[in-house]
C-alpha cells in the first residue's frame, strides 16, 4: 500500500504531524496486509476416503460407457475434481491396495500379485501406511469394509473398524448357468437378479456404520474409510438396478477379434483362460447380459454412495471434510478377449479418482494429467497439513485440485504387474514385459489399444523416451 503521507506537501507540515501520519501509515498497512493473508482453519480438514472395488471406467464422469447410469457420481464429479487420467499402480486388488495405503511403488516392493504377498505384514512389517500416519498425527481413524486386501483390513490399528462381508449368494450356484467359467476361471464368476433386501447386505451395512459414525460429534479430525466391494465379481443385485437396463440393447465393448495378432506371447498366455471363458459367453449369447449386470452392480453401488453423501452433507461435516472417491484398479469385460484385470492395458489399470476440498476444488473441473493411486497419500497429508513423509514414492497433486492445467515434475504413471511394467502420459501407453517385449499404443487416434506400434519405425523417438522412464 502507498504511504498516505504522500497525499500531503511534506514540507508544510509539523515534525509531529508527520510522525503522526507515518505512524498511521504503518497501522493502515498491517491491518490490510492481514486482511490479505491466507485465513487458517480453525479446525484441520477430515478425510472421507472411498473405495469401490473393479470399478473402471464405466461410470458417467468418465464416459466410458454410453448406458451407465451412476447419478450421484455425475453430480458429485460436477463439485469435484475429476481426474480424467488416473491410473492404478497394480492392476490388481492386494498390490494395488498395499501401494496406495503404504505410499510405495510395487516395482520397490516387489509386491504384485495377490496371495502370494498376503498378509502384506509379513513383507512390509515397518511400513507406516496411511491410517497409522493420521493417526499418530491425531486423527481418529475409523475404517468399513474393503480397505486393504481380504483379513489385513482387519489387523492395521484402526480406532474402529467394522469388515462389513455380507454378500447375496443365490441358490442354486451358478445363477448364469455357465459352470465352465466357475470351475476352470474363477468361482465368483457370476451374476443374477436376487431378491435378498439390501440391509443383508455388507455394502448397505458399510453405508449404516459410516451414517452412523456421521451423525456424532467427533472432537478430533478424522481418516473415515469406507470401502464397498461390488462390482467386484459375483454381480448379484437387486431387480430395481437391473430395471433400467431391461429395455435397452446394452452397448459392448468394442472389440476385434484380430486385436490380439500384434501382441506378445506373455500376455496370450497369461489370459489365456480369459480368452476361453470369452469364447463360452459369447457362444452362449450372454455377453449383453453379463455387461447389464455389471453395470446394475455399479448403478447400486453409485446408490448407496448417494446416501454418504447425503448424509455428509445433513450432518454439517461438507465443509471441512475432504472427500476421495476411488477404485483399486479397473476391468475388462471382453476387450482384447479378456475379462477380468491384471493387465497391462487401459480397460485394467484406469480407475476414477474424483477429489473434492472444500474452498479448492471449483465446479466441474477435470485433469487429463497422468496420474497414479500412489499420489494419494503424500496429497492428502499435504492437504491435511500434517507432518510431510520422505519415504512416500508418490507424487504430491494437491496443486491440480487448484490449477487442473499446471505441468508437474513428473508427466507419467507406472503401472506394474507380474509380467512387467506399462507407462502411461499423456498421450501414450508403453508397456515393457518381463521377457523384454513391448507395446506401444497412441491414445490421441487409438483409444481402444487396437494398433501395438512398437514395430513401426515413425515412433521409435517416442519410444525411446518412454523407455527410458523405467529407468527412473
Amino acid at each position: 500500500m502507498q504511504s498516505i503521507a504522500y497525499v500531503f506537501n511534506i514540507r508544510t507540515m509539523s515534525k509531529t504531524s508527520i510522525f503522526i501520519l507515518l505512524f498511521l501509515s504503518v497501522i493502515i498497512t498491517a491491518c490490510t496486509s492481514k486482511k490479505s493473508a491466507p485465513v487458517k482453519k480453525e479446525k484441520p480438514f477430515n478425510v472421507l476416503f472411498i473405495s469401490i472395488d473393479d470399478l473402471n471406467d464405466w461410470v458417467e464422469p468418465l464416459g466410458g460407457h454410453p448406458q451407465a447410469s451412476t447419478p450421484n457420481l455425475k453430480d458429485f464429479s460436477k463439485k469435484a475434481m475429476n481426474f480424467t487420467n488416473a491410473h492404478a499402480s497394480a492392476p490388481l486388488c492386494n498390490p494395488s491396495r498395499i501401494s496406495l495405503m503404504t505410499g510405495l511403488d510395487p516395482r520397490s516392493t516387489g509386491i504384485v500379485s495377490n496371495n502370494a504377498f498376503y498378509p502384506f505384514r509379513d513383507h512390509l512389517p515397518n511400513a507406516e501406511t496411511m491410517i497409522q500416519h493420521f493417526k499418530r498425527e491425531g486423527y481418529y481413524t475409523a475404517g468399513f469394509g474393503k480397505i486393504f486386501h481380504k483379513e489385513d483390513s482387519k489387523t492395521e490399528p484402526w480406532d474402529e473398524y467394522e469388515w462389513c462381508s455380507g454378500r447375496p449368494k443365490p441358490k442354486p450356484f451358478p445363477g448364469h448357468g455357465i459352470k465352465f467359467i466357475t470351475d476352470s476361471v474363477y468361482r465368483y464368476f457370476d451374476w443374477g437378479v436376487v431378491k435378498d433386501t439390501i440391509t443383508k447386505w455388507g455394502e448397505n451395512q458399510i453405508t449404516q456404520n459410516v451414517s452412523n459414525f456421521l451423525d456424532k460429534p467427533h472432537k478430533s479430525p478424522f481418516f473415515l474409510a469406507a470401502g464397498f466391494r461390488l462390482p467386484h465379481l459375483g454381480w448379484y443385485t437387486q431387480e430395481r438396478f437391473h430395471k433400467p437396463y431391461d429395455s435397452l440393447e446394452i452397448s459392448l465393448p468394442d472389440f476385434s477379434p484380430d486385436d490380439i495378432n500384434d501382441i506378445p506371447s506373455i500376455i496370450l498366455e497369461s489370459i489365456k483362460k480369459d480368452r476361453k471363458a470369452h469364447d463360452t459367453i459369447m457362444g452362449r449369447g450372454v455377453w449383453q447380459d453379463a455387461v447389464k449386470s455389471y453395470l446394475a452392480s455399479v448403478s447400486y453401488i453409485d446408490y448407496e454412495l448417494g446416501h454418504i453423501l447425503e448424509k455428509l452433507k445433513a450432518t454439517g461435516y461438507y465443509d471441512n471434510t475432504i472427500v476421495v472417491v476411488w477404485s483399486d484398479h479397473g476391468f475388462h469385460l471382453g476387450e482384447k478377449s479378456t475379462w477380468r484385470k491384471n493387465t497391462l492395458w487401459e480397460e485394467s489399470t484406469r480407475i476414477p479418482l474424483l477429489i473434492h476440498v472444500p474452498d479448492v476444488t471449483k465446479s466441474n473441473a477435470k485433469t487429463d494429467h497422468p496420474v497414479s493411486l500412489l499420489d494419494l497419500y503424500p496429497t492428502l497429508v499435504s492437504l491435511c497439513g500434517i507432518t510431510p513423509r520422505n519415504d512416500l514414492e508418490g507424487q504430491n497433486i494437491s496443486e491440480l485440485l487448484s490449477n487442473p492445467e499446471v505441468e508437474l515434475g513428473k508427466n507419467y504413471v507406472t503401472t506394474t504387474n507380474v509380467l512387467g511394467t506399462a507407462v502411461r502420459n499423456k498421450n501414450w501407453r508403453y508397456i515393457r514385459y518381463k521377457d523384454g517385449s513391448e507395446e506401444l499404443y497412441d491414445h490421441r487416434n487409438d483409444p481402444s489399444e487396437h494398433n501395438n506400434l512398437v514395430d513401426n519405425s515413425d515412433y521409435t523417438d517416442q519410444l525411446n523416451t518412454l523407455r527410458s522412464y523405467l529407468s527412473k
